[in-house]
Protein backbone atom coordinates (compact mmCIF):
# COMPACT_ATOMS: atom_id res chain seq x y z
CA UNK A 1 0.00 0.00 0.00
CA UNK A 2 1.53 3.13 -0.60
CA UNK A 3 3.05 5.21 2.08
CA UNK A 4 2.72 1.98 3.99
CA UNK A 5 6.21 2.17 6.54
CA UNK A 6 8.09 -1.18 6.17
CA UNK A 7 9.19 -2.54 9.38
CA UNK A 8 12.88 -2.78 10.27
CA UNK A 9 14.23 -6.27 11.74
CA UNK A 10 15.26 -4.94 14.89
CA UNK A 11 19.40 -5.09 15.12
CA UNK A 12 21.45 -8.19 16.47
CA UNK A 13 23.62 -7.41 19.95
CA UNK A 14 26.10 -9.64 20.11
CA UNK A 15 28.00 -9.88 23.45
CA UNK A 16 30.36 -11.93 24.92
CA UNK A 17 29.99 -13.03 29.07
CA UNK A 18 32.96 -14.17 31.11
CA UNK A 19 31.71 -15.26 34.31
CA UNK A 20 34.10 -17.54 36.86
CA UNK A 21 32.88 -20.67 37.62
CA UNK A 22 32.23 -21.07 41.24
CA UNK A 23 33.65 -18.97 44.15
CA UNK A 24 37.65 -19.32 45.39
CA UNK A 25 38.34 -20.32 48.38
CA UNK A 26 41.60 -20.43 50.23
CA UNK A 27 43.51 -22.82 51.85
CA UNK A 28 46.73 -22.56 54.19
CA UNK A 29 49.14 -25.68 53.91
CA UNK A 30 52.46 -26.70 55.68
CA UNK A 31 54.43 -27.17 52.80
CA UNK A 32 57.38 -25.40 51.09
CA UNK A 33 55.52 -25.09 47.61
CA UNK A 34 52.12 -24.30 47.12
CA UNK A 35 49.86 -26.91 44.91
CA UNK A 36 47.70 -25.81 42.50
CA UNK A 37 43.37 -26.79 43.00
CA UNK A 38 41.01 -25.87 41.06
CA UNK A 39 38.54 -23.16 42.50
CA UNK A 40 40.97 -22.72 45.20
CA UNK A 41 43.93 -19.53 46.70
CA UNK A 42 46.85 -22.17 48.25
CA UNK A 43 48.98 -20.96 50.35
CA UNK A 44 52.54 -21.04 52.26
CA UNK A 45 54.30 -17.66 53.93
CA UNK A 46 56.11 -17.41 50.95
CA UNK A 47 53.91 -19.06 48.14
CA UNK A 48 50.24 -18.94 46.08
CA UNK A 49 48.95 -21.34 43.52
CA UNK A 50 45.54 -19.68 42.43
CA UNK A 51 43.71 -21.89 40.00
CA UNK A 52 40.50 -20.26 38.33
CA UNK A 53 37.64 -21.76 36.24
CA UNK A 54 36.43 -19.66 33.98
CA UNK A 55 33.68 -19.73 30.73
CA UNK A 56 33.43 -17.21 28.02
CA UNK A 57 29.84 -17.10 26.34
CA UNK A 58 28.97 -15.89 22.70
CA UNK A 59 25.64 -14.01 22.87
CA UNK A 60 23.34 -13.29 20.60
CA UNK A 61 20.38 -11.02 21.56
CA UNK A 62 20.64 -12.35 25.57
CA UNK A 63 20.77 -16.01 23.84
CA UNK A 64 24.05 -18.36 24.08
CA UNK A 65 25.36 -19.34 20.65
CA UNK A 66 28.56 -20.68 21.68
CA UNK A 67 31.36 -20.95 25.06
CA UNK A 68 34.71 -20.97 25.75
CA UNK A 69 35.64 -23.33 29.37
CA UNK A 70 39.41 -23.15 30.43
CA UNK A 71 41.40 -22.40 33.76
CA UNK A 72 43.72 -19.42 34.63
CA UNK A 73 46.73 -20.71 36.99
CA UNK A 74 48.84 -18.61 39.01
CA UNK A 75 52.06 -19.78 40.62
CA UNK A 76 53.59 -16.76 42.77
CA UNK A 77 57.11 -16.52 44.92
CA UNK A 78 57.38 -14.00 47.53
CA UNK A 79 60.84 -13.32 48.72
CA UNK A 80 61.17 -12.49 52.78
CA UNK A 81 64.08 -10.85 52.04
CA UNK A 82 63.47 -8.65 48.96
CA UNK A 83 61.00 -6.51 47.73
CA UNK A 84 61.27 -7.59 43.98
CA UNK A 85 59.28 -11.24 43.49
CA UNK A 86 57.75 -12.91 40.28
CA UNK A 87 54.74 -14.56 39.03
CA UNK A 88 53.93 -17.19 36.16
CA UNK A 89 50.43 -17.65 34.82
CA UNK A 90 48.83 -19.69 32.36
CA UNK A 91 45.89 -19.73 30.22
CA UNK A 92 44.69 -23.24 30.07
CA UNK A 93 43.80 -24.92 26.55
CA UNK A 94 39.75 -24.13 26.16
CA UNK A 95 37.05 -26.18 25.28
CA UNK A 96 35.83 -24.28 22.36
CA UNK A 97 31.69 -24.77 21.34
CA UNK A 98 30.83 -22.53 18.23
CA UNK A 99 33.41 -19.82 19.59
CA UNK A 100 36.56 -19.34 17.39
CA UNK A 101 38.20 -16.07 17.50
CA UNK A 102 37.82 -14.79 20.83
CA UNK A 103 41.33 -13.05 21.96
CA UNK A 104 42.47 -12.23 25.67
CA UNK A 105 44.64 -9.47 26.65
CA UNK A 106 45.54 -9.55 30.30
CA UNK A 107 46.18 -6.18 32.73
CA UNK A 108 48.05 -7.12 36.65
CA UNK A 109 48.11 -4.17 39.21
CA UNK A 110 48.89 -4.00 43.04
CA UNK A 111 48.46 -0.29 44.29
CA UNK A 112 50.82 2.92 43.50
CA UNK A 113 53.72 0.98 46.00
CA UNK A 114 53.93 -1.68 43.33
CA UNK A 115 54.91 -1.64 40.10
CA UNK A 116 54.36 -4.74 37.86
CA UNK A 117 55.48 -5.70 34.42
CA UNK A 118 53.28 -8.31 32.71
CA UNK A 119 54.54 -10.44 29.81
CA UNK A 120 51.98 -12.37 27.75
CA UNK A 121 51.39 -12.70 24.08
CA UNK A 122 48.28 -9.73 24.29
CA UNK A 123 46.05 -10.41 21.50
CA UNK A 124 46.51 -14.34 21.16
CA UNK A 125 43.40 -16.28 20.36
CA UNK A 126 42.11 -18.21 23.07
CA UNK A 127 41.70 -22.06 22.64
CA UNK A 128 46.05 -23.17 23.00
CA UNK A 129 47.44 -22.75 26.26
CA UNK A 130 49.09 -19.54 26.63
CA UNK A 131 51.55 -18.61 29.42
CA UNK A 132 52.92 -15.12 30.63
CA UNK A 133 54.39 -13.46 33.89
CA UNK A 134 54.77 -10.63 35.98
CA UNK A 135 57.09 -9.13 37.35
CA UNK A 136 56.96 -6.81 41.16
CA UNK A 137 58.37 -4.67 42.42
CA UNK A 138 57.32 -2.71 45.86
CA UNK A 139 58.39 0.28 47.75
CA UNK A 140 57.82 0.36 51.36
CA UNK A 141 59.17 3.31 53.56
CA UNK A 142 61.66 2.68 56.78
CA UNK A 143 59.26 1.38 59.51
CA UNK A 144 56.45 0.96 57.36
CA UNK A 145 54.49 -2.29 56.13
CA UNK A 146 52.31 -2.35 52.39
CA UNK A 147 49.64 -4.91 52.33
CA UNK A 148 47.67 -5.55 48.99
CA UNK A 149 46.37 -8.00 46.97
CA UNK A 150 47.31 -8.22 43.41
CA UNK A 151 44.39 -7.51 40.81
CA UNK A 152 43.88 -9.47 37.58
CA UNK A 153 41.73 -8.24 34.77
CA UNK A 154 41.42 -10.79 31.47
CA UNK A 155 39.37 -9.26 29.08
CA UNK A 156 38.25 -10.91 25.48
CA UNK A 157 37.51 -9.57 22.50
CA UNK A 158 35.61 -10.82 18.76
CA UNK A 159 35.04 -9.07 16.20
CA UNK A 160 30.94 -8.15 15.71
CA UNK A 161 31.14 -8.59 19.78
CA UNK A 162 31.32 -6.34 22.43
CA UNK A 163 34.10 -7.47 24.28
CA UNK A 164 34.01 -8.81 28.34
CA UNK A 165 36.63 -9.26 31.50
CA UNK A 166 36.61 -10.97 34.66
CA UNK A 167 38.99 -9.67 37.53
CA UNK A 168 39.91 -11.09 40.86
CA UNK A 169 42.89 -11.27 43.11
CA UNK A 170 45.34 -12.90 44.47
CA UNK A 171 45.97 -13.50 47.98
CA UNK A 172 46.97 -10.23 50.01
CA UNK A 173 50.84 -10.12 50.36
CA UNK A 174 52.72 -7.94 52.93
CA UNK A 175 55.81 -6.00 52.59
CA UNK A 176 57.62 -4.55 55.16
CA UNK A 177 60.84 -2.95 56.12
CA UNK A 178 60.60 -3.08 60.47
CA UNK A 179 63.34 -5.08 61.48
CA UNK A 180 65.97 -2.13 62.35
CA UNK A 181 68.07 -2.32 65.81
CA UNK A 182 66.88 -0.51 68.72
CA UNK A 183 68.86 2.76 67.74
CA UNK A 184 67.39 3.24 64.19
CA UNK A 185 70.54 2.67 62.86
CA UNK A 186 71.13 -0.37 61.34
CA UNK A 187 68.53 -3.33 59.95
CA UNK A 188 68.62 -6.70 61.30
CA UNK A 189 66.78 -7.62 58.55
CA UNK A 190 66.62 -7.03 54.49
CA UNK A 191 62.63 -5.91 53.88
CA UNK A 192 60.39 -8.51 52.51
CA UNK A 193 57.47 -9.85 51.61
CA UNK A 194 55.17 -12.72 52.92
CA UNK A 195 51.49 -14.01 52.91
CA UNK A 196 50.08 -12.79 56.38
CA UNK A 197 47.28 -14.75 55.93
CA UNK A 198 49.57 -18.29 56.31
CA UNK A 199 50.64 -18.62 60.33
CA UNK A 200 53.77 -19.59 60.42
CA UNK A 201 55.37 -22.86 62.69
CA UNK A 202 58.25 -22.57 64.97
CA UNK A 203 59.99 -25.86 65.65
CA UNK A 204 61.60 -27.47 68.54
CA UNK A 205 62.61 -31.03 69.02
CA UNK A 206 63.31 -33.06 72.57
CA UNK A 207 66.05 -34.79 71.17
CA UNK A 208 67.94 -31.17 70.40
CA UNK A 209 70.54 -31.30 73.29
CA UNK A 210 70.61 -27.72 72.97
CA UNK A 211 66.63 -26.62 73.70
CA UNK A 212 65.59 -29.68 74.62
CA UNK A 213 64.58 -28.65 77.99
CA UNK A 214 62.22 -25.62 76.34
CA UNK A 215 60.82 -28.23 73.95
CA UNK A 216 60.27 -30.67 76.61
CA UNK A 217 58.52 -27.96 78.67
CA UNK A 218 56.43 -26.35 75.71
CA UNK A 219 54.97 -30.28 74.41
CA UNK A 220 54.05 -30.27 78.38
CA UNK A 221 52.29 -27.23 78.67
CA UNK A 222 50.47 -26.85 75.17
CA UNK A 223 48.66 -30.66 76.71
CA UNK A 224 48.02 -29.00 79.89
CA UNK A 225 46.81 -25.93 79.00
CA UNK A 226 42.88 -25.14 77.42
CA UNK A 227 42.70 -24.72 74.02
CA UNK A 228 46.09 -25.83 73.82
CA UNK A 229 47.54 -22.57 72.70
CA UNK A 230 50.32 -22.87 70.20
CA UNK A 231 49.54 -26.63 68.85
CA UNK A 232 45.37 -26.24 68.42
CA UNK A 233 45.14 -22.70 68.22
CA UNK A 234 47.93 -20.16 67.52
CA UNK A 235 49.84 -17.59 69.30
CA UNK A 236 49.99 -13.80 68.37
CA UNK A 237 53.46 -11.72 68.68
CA UNK A 238 53.31 -8.47 70.90
CA UNK A 239 56.21 -6.13 70.41
CA UNK A 240 55.45 -3.67 72.79
CA UNK A 241 58.18 -4.03 75.67
CA UNK A 242 56.26 -2.52 78.84
CA UNK A 243 53.98 -5.18 78.26
CA UNK A 244 56.43 -8.18 77.19
CA UNK A 245 57.84 -7.13 80.74
CA UNK A 246 54.46 -6.83 82.36
CA UNK A 247 53.54 -10.83 81.22
CA UNK A 248 56.83 -12.11 82.40
CA UNK A 249 57.06 -10.18 85.63
CA UNK A 250 53.49 -12.39 86.10
CA UNK A 251 54.54 -15.24 85.37
CA UNK A 252 58.35 -15.75 86.68
CA UNK A 253 58.17 -12.02 89.16
CA UNK A 254 58.10 -14.67 92.05
CA UNK A 255 60.70 -17.43 90.77
CA UNK A 256 64.27 -17.44 92.20
CA UNK A 257 66.08 -19.52 90.01
CA UNK A 258 69.11 -20.55 91.27
CA UNK A 259 72.80 -19.55 89.28
CA UNK A 260 72.64 -21.24 85.54
CA UNK A 261 68.78 -21.60 85.75
CA UNK A 262 66.20 -19.31 84.14
CA UNK A 263 62.49 -19.10 84.80
CA UNK A 264 61.11 -20.23 81.49
CA UNK A 265 57.37 -19.02 80.24
CA UNK A 266 54.91 -20.38 78.27
CA UNK A 267 52.90 -19.11 76.32
CA UNK A 268 56.12 -17.02 75.91
CA UNK A 269 55.60 -13.47 77.33
CA UNK A 270 56.09 -11.68 73.75
CA UNK A 271 52.94 -13.14 72.95
CA UNK A 272 48.72 -11.62 73.20
CA UNK A 273 48.30 -15.51 75.17
CA UNK A 274 51.44 -14.89 77.69
CA UNK A 275 51.56 -13.57 81.10
CA UNK A 276 48.60 -15.26 82.62
CA UNK A 277 49.26 -17.19 85.34
CA UNK A 278 45.62 -18.87 85.05
CA UNK A 279 46.23 -20.41 81.10
CA UNK A 280 50.12 -20.82 81.69
CA UNK A 281 52.81 -22.94 82.52
CA UNK A 282 56.66 -22.33 84.07
CA UNK A 283 59.33 -24.29 84.67
CA UNK A 284 63.20 -23.64 86.00
CA UNK A 285 65.44 -25.16 83.05
CA UNK A 286 68.93 -24.37 82.05
CA UNK A 287 69.67 -20.65 81.20
CA UNK A 288 71.49 -21.76 78.30
CA UNK A 289 68.97 -23.66 77.01
CA UNK A 290 66.24 -21.12 77.87
CA UNK A 291 68.11 -17.96 76.30
CA UNK A 292 69.36 -20.63 72.79
CA UNK A 293 65.06 -20.86 72.53
CA UNK A 294 64.88 -17.77 72.47
CA UNK A 295 67.69 -16.57 70.42
CA UNK A 296 65.87 -18.95 67.97
CA UNK A 297 62.45 -17.74 68.66
CA UNK A 298 63.68 -14.20 67.09
CA UNK A 299 65.57 -15.58 64.41
CA UNK A 300 62.09 -16.97 63.31
CA UNK A 301 60.28 -13.71 63.75
CA UNK A 302 63.18 -12.11 61.41
CA UNK A 303 63.19 -15.45 58.74
CA UNK A 304 58.88 -15.18 59.08
CA UNK A 305 58.86 -11.58 58.73
CA UNK A 306 56.53 -12.32 61.70
CA UNK A 307 55.23 -8.68 62.80
CA UNK A 308 53.00 -7.71 65.86
CA UNK A 309 49.96 -9.30 66.13
CA UNK A 310 50.91 -11.81 63.60
CA UNK A 311 49.91 -15.64 64.22
CA UNK A 312 51.98 -18.35 64.86
CA UNK A 313 52.38 -22.09 65.58
CA UNK A 314 54.71 -23.88 68.07
CA UNK A 315 55.68 -27.38 66.45
CA UNK A 316 58.00 -29.76 69.43
CA UNK A 317 59.21 -32.57 67.52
Amino acid sequence: MVGEAVAKPAPVKQTLRVTELGSVKTLRIDASGASCRIGYITITRTSMCLDVAARVELLRNGRPVGSADFEIKHSMGLNSSKLKWGESFTVGKATLVNASGIKVNVTVGAGKAVKTSVKFPQGSTLGPVRKGTVSYTATVKKNKTLTTPASYRFSFTKPGYTGGDITYKSAKFRCDDTFWARNGRQRVKNPGCVFPGYAPIFSLSRTDSKVKESARHIADAQKAITGHPGASTPLHRITDEKTIDKHRTAMCGRIHAPQGKDCDEYPFAATKEGGNPRRGSIRVISASDNRTAGARLGGFYKSQRVLNGDAYYVGIK
